[in-house]
């Protein structure tokens, strides 16, 4: 990898690689940060506003373009605005590096995250005590028409009471382990794969592809597995083999980003470069008080 552009370079991090200063804008800490961002009130207000979006808008394409391919604005006032107004301000941040896809662009609610019902055997009330919930494995978006974005932005309106920390990894870490220690893997995954099952948002599209030097991933295991059922084209042997090698990079802890997203916290990333998970999690057990994410895809 020695003739490897610098910006492939910083893309293939792991966590031990990986600088805070990358990728954490903090908001609390600048002059011109939280209190004018969302919401300016006048003339003076209005100018730090624009301020505080400009620097947060170099930052961010900083972070996206240049660096590891995510980034954390950090210290959002959230103070007196409803789900539905964190949603739009997670867009509204989102809008600075991309152009926002409509809310509800995949299904009705999917731009706020919030628990749903549990399994009957699961369900818990104030009396039984919190609630707890499974890890999410790692995974890009494939959101609505016209297929998957090309950013993410998550918004964290309000915590678990322990866990639901984000799990970040690059596909260029993953693309650089596959090529190391399963290279046969490789052409097999430059091939298309059934993403899928639901006729709006089931599509094609090969997990890895390079096109002018630019990787791009795309990966969802459990969607693939719906996708090729669902398609009546069972997977091969050399597919199967191929994605578990895939999932066998996924369990190395070490090559992760653990994030416990604070409230006022925005994640955004790269959605054809970095892949997303979530561990599990014990939630509240009053539902106005449950775990809620607010969660904007852009182009």
């Amino acid at each position: 990898m020695k003739d490897e552009p610098a910006v492939e370079r910083r893309r293939r991090w792991d966590r031990a690689t990986l600088r805070e200063e990358d990728w954490l804008i903090h908001l609390s800490s600048r002059p011109a940060g939280a209190a004018h961002l969302a919401r300016p009130t006048d003339d003076v207000g209005a100018a730090t506003y624009f301020q505080a979006r400009d620097d947060v808008r170099r930052r961010l394409v900083s972070a996206l373009r240049e660096g590891p391919g995510l980034a954390v604005v950090r210290g959002l006032p959230l103070d007196g605005l409803t789900d539905r107004a964190c949603a739009d301000l997670c867009r509204s941040v989102l809008s600075l590096v991309g152009s926002p896809r409509p809310p509800e662009s995949a299904a009705p609610m999917d731009h706020i995250l919030t628990t749903g019902p549990l399994a009957p055997d699961e369900r818990h009330d104030a009396a039984r005590g919190p609630a707890h919930h499974p890890a999410l494995a790692p995974h890009t978006d494939r959101a609505g028409p016209p297929g998957p974005p090309r950013l993410l932005a998550l918004l964290c309106v309000r915590p678990a009471i322990t866990g639901g920390d984000s799990l970040l990894i690059s596909g260029h870490t993953i693309h650089a382990r596959l090529s190391a220690d399963h290279p046969a893997a490789l052409p097999t995954l430059r091939r298309d794969f059934h993403f899928g099952a639901e006729a709006h948002l089931a599509r094609t599209g090969p997990v890895l592809t390079r096109t002018g030097g630019r990787l791009t991933v795309h990966y969802n295991r459990h969607q693939i597995d719906r996708g090729h059922e669902a398609a009546g084209d069972p997977l091969t042997h050399a597919r199967i083999e191929a994605l578990d090698a895939v999932d066998e990079v996924l369990r190395d802890e070490s090559l992760f980003l653990r994030l416990p997203l604070r409230r006022g916290d925005v994640l955004v990333l790269d959605n054809t470069t970095v892949l997303h998970g979530r561990t599990s999690f014990v939630d509240h057990p009053e539902p106005l008080r449950h775990r809620c994410l607010a969660r904007a895809w852009a182009d």
